[in-house]
């Protein structure tokens, strides 16, 4: 029998952060923990806990004013910076000091910075469907249109947030609006026919009720962040998952990815969007458990000699 445990982790900025990890009774590996993407919470991993937290605790979070987690104390702090130094600190609540590095979308650019800033804290990175910078960039392919429409958005959202709030909650709540809302990402490719009516429906009910402002200023950080100069000195095995036909995360952009990082390998889905975390979950597990295997990062934290106790 599995055992979820939640903790409430203060991030740096003081705003209370719901954090959990689900556990088997005989995980025993190295925890792995979850970085969502921006206006996502926790929602899109249970697959993730469902298959690897047999082995080892697999532990999730809410970024600040997302999800289960208290609107940020400090607007002008949600960096991607600021993020990393946020799951550190939920490994710290669940006792670990090493973990395998999940990121999903613009959770690829906040791992990136995670083992930028922690080597050693890092033993293994699974980068799903996202760029390591400025991701408005290449969003559909294009930057012109991309930028445009993320310029349009901010003024639009930063100015009248509170009409935007007001219009999200009317809208957005009403079930034909997300079916509505739902078939329309399918037409344009930006999910898959294969999403569970249940995730996507989660994802839009969650942002129907997340901040303006926080998504906003978010994405203000993750538009102008970029890793691309650390992408050499990662030294921690990384796995770089690909969608064949993601239209926020081209396929070049993961394949430059794979090329410049020093010890990668890039896994496409087939026919994968940029939800082929919960469209094609079992391809991205058997794929993960070909790499752990390969790498065997729990037999080599088990080899690992103990640290020398100087003599008092």
């Amino acid at each position: 029998m599995r055992t979820r445990q939640e903790k409430v982790v203060v991030a740096g900025d003081g705003t209370r952060l719901y954090a959990r990890q689900t556990a088997g009774p005989k995980a025993t590996g190295l925890p792995m923990i979850c970085f969502n993407g921006i206006g996502v919470s926790t929602i899109f991993w249970h697959h993730v806990e469902e298959r690897f937290s047999r082995d080892r605790p697999v532990i999730c979070f809410d970024y600040r004013g997302h999800g289960e987690s208290e609107f940020p104390r400090d607007l002008d702090g949600l960096t991607m910076e600021a993020n990393a130094d946020d799951g550190a600190r939920v490994l710290d609540a669940f006792g670990h000091d090493e973990a395998i590095l999940l990121g999903h979308s613009m959770g690829c650019q906040v791992i990136y910075t995670f083992a930028h800033r922690r080597p050693q804290r890092a033993a293994m990175l699974v980068p799903m469907l996202g760029t390591y910078g400025h991701p408005v960039h290449t969003f559909l392919d294009t930057e012109v249109s991309a930028l445009a429409a993320f310029v349009v958005g901010r003024r639009v959202g930063l100015v009248g947030a509170d009409l935007v709030t007001w219009v999200k909650s009317r809208l957005m709540g009403k079930d034909l609006t997300r079916r509505v809302m739902a078939w329309g990402a399918r037409v344009a490719g930006i999910v898959d026919s294969r999403m569970p009516d249940a995730d996507l429906h989660a994802y839009l009910n969650h942002m129907a009720v997340l901040s303006p402002l926080v998504f906003l200023r978010m994405a203000e950080h993750m538009a102008s962040h970029s890793a691309g100069p650390w992408l050499p000195s990662i030294a921690a095995p990384t796995l770089v998952v690909a969608g064949e036909r993601d239209v926020f995360t081209p396929l070049w952009c993961s394949e430059q990815i794979a090329r410049e990082l020093p010890c990668a390998r890039l896994f496409v889905l087939k026919a994968g969007s940029h939800a082929a975390l919960v469209e094609q979950p079992q391809a991205i597990e058997e794929a993960m458990l070909a790499f752990l295997a390969e790498h065997d990062v729990d037999g080599r934290r088990a080899a690992a000699p103990a640290p020398a106790v100087s003599a008092a």
